[in-house]
């Protein structure tokens, strides 16, 4: 495993110390990229008596001035590696980063991210004390959406698998392309949650002369609005921010109750299920048909569907009427759930939240695949996808219920019934979150 460290260069004054900071890095697992993106003159000098060492791990490229965000985006492009760890011009990593990054991600390799803590630094390299600007701790959502969108900063290790299921590193013109690093927070963490390592392996280096100090208080804020007001719209989330500064609150929309022709039906290839939903009365362009035995055949058919609700359907679950389904939408619409799944058992009441659910029959709103990474068939069992997703989801404060639903039944099989070594897969990938798995 290589860790791309990627410095987009403007000043020169500690670029020096920079790049000697990845020089002393205890692992040799890495390759540096550094771009000239139009920066003063002793970074160029600096970038181009690199050049001519032809040194073997280290990349230099010079481009016209473009902003930091497409600095940073060019350089992702010519990056290979398994991850990618962002770093400053005029900052430094610990001596010990890269190496800790790589345990962590060998450990945690479904994570999107991996942040670490920052310490400080003043001129001559020396740490000092100095209250964090942002917090460092699991972030908070409510119906989908990130709250606190400024907990976020260096360091951070991105899988750069997440990252290309991005847009991308974006910034804003009117604020010298900055904003891009809560944006690409806020965008893999809609392919998978987070990881954290407590323990400092990075040091910004506090001067005058820092970009960071020509964007006001003022202009943090309506950057932090806007990344918010644009993953609320990229995730189709019915939200409406109700504040000015984060953390940002939310209301939810008027909810609007869904019908049976808001529903995309996802099945496999060649299915029984198509002749079933057909018999029942389901429009045959309400149902995706997707490959058969493919890992990946649920989010294959989200893919393809645009309708408001996706729902998923076993061959080991028959529907015997098409009242059934209308009783499932009444259920959801009263209760403004998330995922809702028949029960395998009778209720005590008629429907209930519950941590996970049954996926032989899944009923989803389309919000909740955009906002997470769906089903994950990278790193868990296809038999604990369906509880995986229903943990993804109560994550970001999401809902899920059961419902007692007699014209919907299963097939009595034993690939149902999970031993306790079964879970483990689940265990380790939420490890660091155990209110979430307190039902296993």
């Amino acid at each position: 495993m290589t860790i791309s460290i990627e410095v987009p260069v403007f000043k020169g004054e500690f670029l020096q110390q920079c790049i000697d900071s990845v020089l002393r890095q205890t692992s040799d697992a890495w390759q540096l990229s550094l771009v000239w993106d139009g920066g003063d003159a002793l970074s160029h000098e600096i970038l181009k008596k690199i050049e001519t060492t032809n040194h073997p791990k280290i990349r230099v490229f010079f481009n016209e001035n473009q902003g930091i965000a497409k600095a940073r985006a060019f350089l992702s492009s010519q990056n290979d590696k398994a991850y990618i760890l962002p770093l400053d011009d005029d900052d430094e990593l610990a001596p010990h980063a890269v190496e800790c990054f790589i345990e962590a991600a060998k450990a945690t390799p479904w994570a999107s991210l991996i942040r670490g803590k920052r310490g400080f630094i003043n001129q001559e390299s020396n740490i000092v004390e100095k209250t964090q600007w942002f917090p460092f701790g699991p972030r908070t959502y409510f119906k989908g959406m990130v709250t606190d969108v400024f907990n976020q900063a260096q360091p951070y290790l991105i899988r750069k698998s997440a990252y290309n299921k991005t847009l991308g590193w974006r910034g804003f013109d009117d604020f010298m392309q900055a904003g891009e690093d809560c944006d690409i927070f806020l965008q893999v963490e809609e392919v998978a949650h987070f990881e954290l390592v407590d323990e400092i392996l990075y040091y910004y280096r506090i001067h005058d002369d820092r970009a960071s100090n020509e964007l006001t208080s003022a202009a943090a804020f309506e950057m932090w609005r806007r990344l918010a007001d644009d993953a609320v719209q990229r995730m189709e989330l019915p939200l409406i921010r109700t504040n000015e500064a984060p953390p940002f609150t939310f209301i939810e929309k008027e909810p609007i109750n869904k019908t049976i022709k808001d529903i995309a039906f996802i099945v496999q290839h060649k299915s029984p299920q198509i002749q079933q939903l057909k018999a029942i009365g389901i429009d045959g362009n309400s149902i995706i048909e997707t490959q058969a035995n493919a890992a990946s055949w649920r989010m294959e058919g989200f893919q393809v569907s645009r309708k408001k609700l996706v729902c998923f359907v076993k061959d080991t679950v028959t529907i015997h009427d098409i009242a059934s389904l209308t009783e499932m939408i009444a259920i959801l619409n009263e209760t403004n759930a998330d995922i809702i799944a028949p029960s395998k058992k009778i209720l005590e009441q008629k429907y209930k939240k519950s941590p996970w659910l049954h996926d032989d029959f899944l009923l989803v709103k389309r919000t909740v695949l955009l906002a997470t990474t769906g089903f994950d068939h990278d790193f868990i069992p296809e038999n604990l996808q369906g509880i995986d997703f229903c943990i993804q989801a109560r994550r970001r404060d999401f809902s899920c219920y059961e419902a007692t639903i007699s014209g919907i039944t299963h097939a009595e099989t034993t690939k149902n019934i999970l031993q306790e070594n079964d879970l483990t897969p689940l265990k380790t990938k939420w490890y660091s979150h155990p209110e979430l798995i307190s039902f296993i």
